[in-house]
C-alpha cells in the first residue's frame, strides 16, 4: 500500500519522541486531545492541525434550520443543502463529484463514534447538538475509513448536574414549524436529560417536505467520586421528499421550485435508533479510561428510478421501492495518561456493521431497450443484497512537550477492514475484499508568547473501495470477459500538509492557515463523474481515475462579543485542480480524454462569511450575515462557468429576562436569485444540467423559555 513508504520517517519520529520521556527537565503537566464523547483533555493551545469548535451557545445564537447554517461559519467547508435539513458536507475541495449516494470523504462522528448513513448524507436532530468540532485535512489517523478530508465531530446534549428545563417554539415560511421540550434533572448519585422535538416544513421546492420527530435521553450514574456510567438512547422518525432539482437552465428560470419534476430518488421514510453505554473513570488527575458500546440503526425506504410509462412517469406507483438498513455495532475504548513532559492516548475501535438492501417493482415495465429488454412484473424483486463490514483498528497519540515553547504531536492508526458482500439474486457477484491501512499525523506547535502559537502538521487519510463497487465491476466483466475492467481497486489516499498561526490580538481572536491536500488514486466511474451514456460497459465501470490537488488559505477572525459591535469572519481561498485525470465518455475506439489541469467542478476560489453583531439595547442583538462565493465551473471539462453570488441573512435575538427570549431571522433578505448546486456531464450543455435553485426570501420567528 502507498502509505507504507512513510513508515521509516514515522519510526524515526516515534523513537525520537519516546526518548523524551526519560529526559530530566520538568516542564509541567500537559494533556492529550481525545476523540471521545468526553473531551476532558482538550487543549487548543497545543493544536497542530486546523480545527474549529462551535459551542451550544453559538448554535443557539444561529437558530439553524439546517446544519448548513452552522457550517457556513467555518472556513474551508462547503455544505450543500440537498433538501430542507439534509446536507452533504465537503472539506477543502474534496468531493466524490458524484450526484447521488456516494460518501463525501468526511467522517461524521456522533458522540465519539463514526456513523454511516444512507446516500452519504447526514440526517440529524439539529436540536440535540451540544457542540460541533471540525478537523480539516486528512483525519483518518483518528477516525479511519473515509476521513480523507477531515471530520465533523458532533457531541449531543448530555446530562448535567443542574436542574433546568426549557421549551421552544418556532414558525416560518414554507410551512415551517418546530417545537421542543427538554429537561435536565440532577440527583445525589446521577443526572438525567430528556428532550423531544418536532420539526415540519413543506419546503421551498415541490415535494421537498420534512416531517421530523425525535426523542432522546441520557442518564449518567456516578459510581464513585471519579467514575461514572452513562446510558443513552435517541429515536428519530423522518419523512422527506427530495424534489429539489430541475432539469435544464430554461426550466430552472421558469420553474425554480421544480414543480412536477421527477427526482431519481425521493420520498424517504427513515427510522434512526441509537443506543449506547459509556463508562468513564478519571483514575487520577493525569489519567482517564473510557469504554463505549454503541448500536446505531438507520432503516430507510424510498422510491427511486422513475419509469416513464405512457408519459405518466410522475406517478409514485411507477417507481421501484428500495429498503436499505444500516446496523452499526461499535466497541471503542481509550486510555489517556499525562506525565511531566509527555501525554499518551491509546485506543481501540471495533465495529461490526451490516447493510441490507432490497428493492422491488411497483408496476409492470420493460427493463432496458431493444431485443435485450426484459419484462419486469409488479412485485418482482429487482435488487437484493447483504453486506457485512468488519473493522478492527488501534490508534495512538503521543504528545511531547519538547521545550517551554515547542510541543510535538504524533498520531498513528492501523485499520483492518473486511467486507462480505452477497448478491441474493446472483451468487456469482458475491465478493469478499479486505484492506489494511496505516495512517498518521506528525505535528508541531510553537508558542511564540502567551497570545500566539504557530502550528504545522502532515497527515494522511484513506478511503477503501466498497464491496458494491467491486461487485458491479464483476457484473460487467461477466457480461463481456474481453472488457478491460478492474476487479481489484487501490485504496484512495490523501496527504495534507499545513502551517498556521492562531492567537489573540487585543480583543480579536484569529486562526489562519495555508495547506496543500493531495488526493491519489481517486475512485470514480471511468466515463466521467456525471456519465449519462457510454457505448462501452467498460467505461461504466469503476476505476482508480487519477489524482487531485487542493491548495488554499483559510482565515477565521472574531472580535470580542461583549462589545457593542462585534464581528466574525470566515474566509477561504481554494485552488482545487485535477493533477492527473482522464475519462472515456464515448468509446467508439476513441482515446481517453485528458482533463489534467482542469479546475474541480463546484469549487469557488473565494468564499466569505461575515457576521456582524449589534447590541442595540439591553438584551437585544441584531446580526446581519453576508455569504459570498466567487464563480465556479459546473462541469469537469470547464466549459460552463457559473457566476458567483452574495446572499444576505438577518438574525435577531431579544432576551426579555433570564428566562424568556424571542428570536427571528430572515434568510435571503434581498431575495437573491442564484443556484445552490449545478452539474453538467461531459460534452453536454446547460439544457442537460441538473440545477437546484436557491429558496426565495424566508421568514422565521420563535421563542425560548428556560426555567
Amino acid at each position: 500500500m502507498k502509505l507504507s513508504k512513510n513508515k521509516f520517517l514515522l519510526s524515526c519520529i516515534l523513537l525520537n519522541s519516546l526518548n523524551q520521556i526519560y529526559a530530566n527537565d520538568t516542564l509541567g503537566t500537559i494533556s492529550v486531545s481525545s476523540s471521545t464523547i468526553d473531551d476532558k483533555f482538550k487543549n487548543l493551545t497545543t493544536k497542530t492541525s486546523s480545527s474549529a469548535i462551535i459551542s451550544s451557545a453559538d448554535i443557539e445564537k444561529i437558530n439553524p434550520t439546517n446544519i448548513e447554517n452552522i457550517l457556513n461559519t467555518i472556513p474551508g467547508i462547503t455544505a450543500s443543502n440537498v433538501g430542507n435539513d439534509r446536507v452533504k458536507i465537503h472539506i477543502r475541495g474534496i468531493d466524490n463529484q458524484m450526484y447521488m449516494g456516494e460518501n463525501p470523504g468526511v467522517a461524521v462522528v456522533i458522540d465519539g463514534v463514526p456513523v454511516q448513513e444512507t446516500s452519504g448524507k447526514i440526517n440529524l436532530d439539529l436540536d440535540n447538538i451540544d457542540s460541533i468540532k471540525v478537523i480539516k485535512g486528512s483525519a483518518s489517523y483518528l477516525y479511519g475509513n473515509d476521513a480523507i478530508s477531515g471530520a465533523i465531530i458532533i457531541t449531543t446534549k448530555r446530562a448535567k448536574g443542574i436542574n433546568s428545563s426549557k421549551v421552544e417554539a418556532e414558525m416560518g415560511s414554507f410551512g415551517f414549524k418546530r417545537l421542543l421540550a427538554g429537561t435536565n434533572q440532577s440527583f445525589e448519585n446521577g443526572a438525567f436529560q430528556l428532550q423531544g422535538t418536532i420539526r415540519d416544513t413543506d419546503g421551498y421546492w415541490d415535494d421537498a417536505y420534512l416531517k421530523h420527530k425525535s426523542i432522546n435521553g441520557k442518564y449518567q450514574h456516578y459510581l464513585t467520586e471519579t467514575s461514572d456510567i452513562t446510558f443513552g438512547a435517541d429515536y428519530t422518525k423522518r419523512k422527506t421528499g427530495d424534489g429539489t432539482s430541475i432539469h435544464g437552465e430554461s426550466n430552472a428560470k421558469s420553474n425554480p421550485t421544480s414543480n412536477n419534476e421527477v427526482s431519481y430518488s425521493g420520498y424517504h421514510d427513515t427510522t434512526l435508533l441509537k443506543t449506547f453505554i459509556t463508562y468513564s473513570d478519571d483514575i487520577d488527575d493525569t489519567s482517564n479510561l473510557m469504554i463505549n458500546l454503541s448500536r446505531y440503526k438507520d432503516d430507510t425506504t424510498n422510491l427511486y428510478s422513475p419509469i416513464d410509462l405512457n408519459n405518466d412517469g410522475l406517478e409514485e406507483s411507477h417507481r421501484n421501492k428500495s429498503d436499505e438498513e444500516w446496523i452499526q455495532n461499535t466497541f471503542k475504548s481509550e486510555y489517556r495518561k499525562s506525565f511531566d513532559k509527555v501525554a499518551i492516548m491509546a485506543g481501540v475501535n471495533i465495529a461490526r456493521n451490516k447493510q441490507e438492501n432490497k428493492s422491488n417493482a411497483q408496476t409492470n415495465y420493460k427493463n432496458g431497450y431493444g431485443p435485450s429488454a426484459t419484462n419486469v412484473k409488479k412485485g418482482d424483486i429487482v435488487g437484493s443484497s447483504h453486506n457485512e463490514e468488519d473493522i478492527n483498528a488501534i490508534y495512538l497519540e503521543l504528545q511531547n512537550h519538547l521545550t517551554d515553547h515547542l510541543t510535538s504531536t504524533i498520531n498513528f492508526r492501523h485499520d483492518d477492514i473486511k467486507y462480505n458482500y452477497k448478491n441474493n439474486l446472483d451468487k456469482t457477484l458475491n465478493t469478499t475484499p479486505s484492506y489494511n491501512a496505516n495512517t498518521y499525523r506528525v505535528g508541531l506547535n510553537y508558542k511564540l508568547n502567551n497570545n500566539h502559537n504557530i502550528y504545522t502538521s502532515y497527515a494522511t487519510g484513506f478511503r477503501a473501495p466498497t464491496a458494491q463497487q467491486i461487485s458491479g465491476n464483476i457484473d460487467k466483466l461477466q457480461a463481456d470477459p474481453t472488457l478491460d475492467i478492474q476487479t481489484t481497486l487501490d485504496i484512495e489516499t490523501t496527504n495534507n500538509i499545513e502551517i498556521g498561526i492562531t492567537g489573540d490580538i487585543s480583543s480579536f481572536q484569529y486562526d489562519a492557515s495555508i495547506y496543500q491536500l493531495d488526493r491519489e488514486d481517486y475512485i470514480g466511474i471511468r466515463a466521467g463523474s456525471y456519465m449519462w451514456s457510454s457505448d462501452d460497459d467498460a467505461d461504466k465501470s469503476v476505476g482508480n481515475l487519477g489524482d487531485m490537488r487542493s491548495r488554499g488559505f483559510e482565515l477565521a477572525l472574531n472580535s470580542d462579543r461583549s462589545k457593542m459591535v462585534s464581528f466574525s469572519i470566515a474566509y477561504t481561498y481554494l485552488d482545487a485542480k485535477f493533477k492527473k485525470y482522464s475519462i472515456n465518455p464515448n468509446d467508439g475506439g476513441n482515446p481517453p480524454i485528458d482533463l489534467s489541469g482542469n479546475i474541480i467542478p463546484r469549487t469557488s476560489k473565494h468564499t466569505l462569511n461575515l457576521t456582524l453583531d449589534f447590541k442595540l439595547a439591553e438584551g437585544l442583538i441584531v446580526s446581519p450575515e453576508l455569504i459570498a462565493k466567487s464563480n465556479y465551473f459546473a462541469d469537469e471539462d470547464n466549459k460552463y462557468k457559473q457566476p458567483g453570488y452574495e446572499v444576505v441573512n438577518l438574525r435577531t435575538q431579544y432576551k426579555i429576562n433570564n428566562s424568556l427570549e424571542i428570536f427571528g431571522k430572515i434568510e435571503n433578505l434581498l431575495d437573491k436569485d442564484y443556484y445552490q448546486f449545478i452539474q453538467v456531464g461531459y460534452n453536454k450543455n446547460m439544457e442537460d444540467a441538473t440545477i437546484r435553485v436557491a429558496p426565495s426570501r424566508a421568514y422565521y420567528a420563535g421563542l425560548r423559555y428556560k426555567f
